[in-house]
């Protein structure tokens, strides 16, 4: 009988900008995504629910050391929220709990209360939400008819804006800080105008500094990978250094690499003082994170291995 065995797994790294669709998991798309391209590494950056769709910016091989970066990164969503009915999960999926009259929603109201959401702010996290209580996420609490206190978070609502309103539903943008509950954001902004609210669809249009990058779905991603191999999808990865594209960047030669590489913190004349950097080589390879102080003494904090394909973070 014949053996088939399994093909090699490859030294690839970059970004991919998945367009994760509707009732898929963050995870099984990971891992979807990881076979396609037979990576020895790979992780997401900051999970979307299977009700969700859009860009979930998965790193492969040496990438997977700029995960935290990602996940620490504000958020774009577009949201449309439908009034009248709250839920116990927050949106479409839960058991109704709640009602309001949602014809006595006025859309100068509703444009009144958005104004006041913008900026730095306290959030409670939803019960249905994967933040951990004695190592168990919250979500198996709740679906145990369970509720625990949970500790209000900062977040900041950078940009929030009424894109549609009609009687019974509309539709937001949101910008926002790490950590945001976009279903909380809509319960709390019905509730400041006496109604009661639920997600209906929820969509992450950008996550820093991606904003304008295409992003590419699945689908079209295994129809590539039928039809054109390893190179179709390769041409789809960011470089390693398209993620700190928003952070100063410091590029140096083969000897203050080295250096630097070896753990040796290097001063170096006109750095940006007291920041995070990404350092950069003479050809624009990502080499690793450091850090800055008030002198100009430069440490790193995060290396990379030697990019195994063209990494130019184009």
């Amino acid at each position: 009988m014949a053996v088939h065995s399994r093909p090699p797994r490859r030294r690839i790294s970059g970004v991919l900008l998945l367009d994760k669709p509707l009732d898929l998991s963050s995870n099984d798309a990971l891992q979807r995504v990881k076979r396609l391209f037979r990576a020895e590494k790979a992780g997401h950056t900051g999970s979307l629910d299977p009700l969700a769709t859009g860009m979930l910016p998965i790193c492969l091989g040496e990438a997977t050391k700029l995960s935290g970066v990602l996940l620490e990164s504000d958020k774009r969503y577009r949201a449309t929220v439908s009034v009248g009915t709250q839920t116990s999960t927050g949106d479409a999926e839960g058991e109704v709990i709640a009602r309001s009259d949602a014809g006595m929603l006025d859309e100068a109201r509703l444009r009144a209360a958005i104004a006041g959401f913008i900026g730095k702010q306290k959030q409670i996290p939803p019960m249905y939400s994967a933040l951990k209580r004695d190592g168990r996420p919250l979500y198996e609490l709740a679906r145990r008819g369970e509720s625990v206190e949970r500790e209000a978070r900062e977040i900041v609502i950078r940009e929030l804006r009424l894109l549609s309103f009609e009687p019974g539903r509309f539709e937001i943008e949101v910008c926002c800080s790490k950590g945001t509950y976009i279903r909380t954001l809509a319960e709390d902004l019905a509730g400041a105008v006496g109604q009661r609210a639920h997600l209906s669809s929820l969509r992450r249009t950008g996550v820093a500094p991606f904003w304008r990058h295409a992003m590419v779905g699945l689908d079209a991603l295994e129809a590539e990978a039928a039809s054109g191999g390893a190179a179709a999808l390769d041409a789809h990865l960011l470089g390693c250094a398209a993620a700190l594209a928003h952070w100063p960047s410091l590029t140096v030669d083969a000897v203050r690499a080295q250096a630097l590489s070896r753990g040796r913190a290097q001063r170096i004349a006109g750095v940006v003082r007291d920041a995070r950097l990404a350092v950069l080589d003479e050809r624009g390879f990502l080499l690793g994170l450091a850090e800055s102080d008030a002198e100009g003494w430069v440490r790193p904090q995060r290396w990379l291995q030697a990019p195994p394909q063209d990494d130019s973070g184009s």
